[in-house]
């Protein structure tokens, strides 16, 4: 299903929605809750490289795989020692061959499980969610742009400094006649 839309009056939703469920995490996170083993708020960004799978035959493009570089913000916390929530807003830069370019940009809501490790500096962990997807494809003078919620997955491993961490992540998105991956090194900063 693709249509083109004004992309303004939907981007500032999400962007509202992005805030509110940023405070909802914020102010939902009683003094409690620090007290549990593995409880945590964080904060991050990331970068990293993002690869294009396209098929949009309407358009005469059969098989567009392209590479560019993309980045990411996410806030989540993590209330049980094995179970947390994650919100992410994605940009997929803009992957571009001879005569195609793709941009991407997603919102996307995660359940992270985290696999029980007895090393504590050490995280292992398995996502999936729900992504709403913007994709705008450009082939010569023709442009689709389509956007759509679907299913998202993705597996990391974190290293914990103190506060912060590093992780390393891989994501890819379900889209009708695209699949969106992307493949990040990103930093967190805990807030309890």
């Amino acid at each position: 299903m693709f249509t083109t839309l004004n992309p303004a009056p939907r981007r500032l939703r999400h962007v509202f929605a992005a805030a509110c469920a940023t405070g909802a995490l914020a102010f939902g996170t009683s003094a409690q809750a620090t007290d549990l083993p593995g409880a945590d708020l964080y904060l991050g960004a990331g970068i990293g490289q993002s690869n294009a799978d396209v098929s949009a035959s309407d358009l005469g493009v059969s098989d567009f795989d392209k590479k560019d570089m993309g980045w990411k913000v996410f806030v989540g916390g993590r209330f049980l020692s094995m179970a947390g929530a994650e919100l992410d807003y994605i940009d997929f830069g803009k992957p571009d061959g001879s005569n195609a370019e793709v941009k991407y940009k997603a919102l996307a809501g995660f359940g992270l499980f985290y696999l029980p490790i007895p090393v504590p500096i050490l995280d292992v962990y398995a996502k999936a969610g729900v992504a709403r997807l913007d994709s705008h494809l450009h082939v010569n003078t023709s442009s689709l742009t389509t956007r759509d919620t679907k299913f998202a997955y993705g597996a990391g491993v974190q290293l914990k400094f103190g506060s912060f961490a590093i992780r390393g992540e891989y994501e890819q998105y379900k889209v009708d006649d695209t699949k969106p991956t992307m493949l990040t090194l990103a930093f967190s900063k805990s807030l309890l």
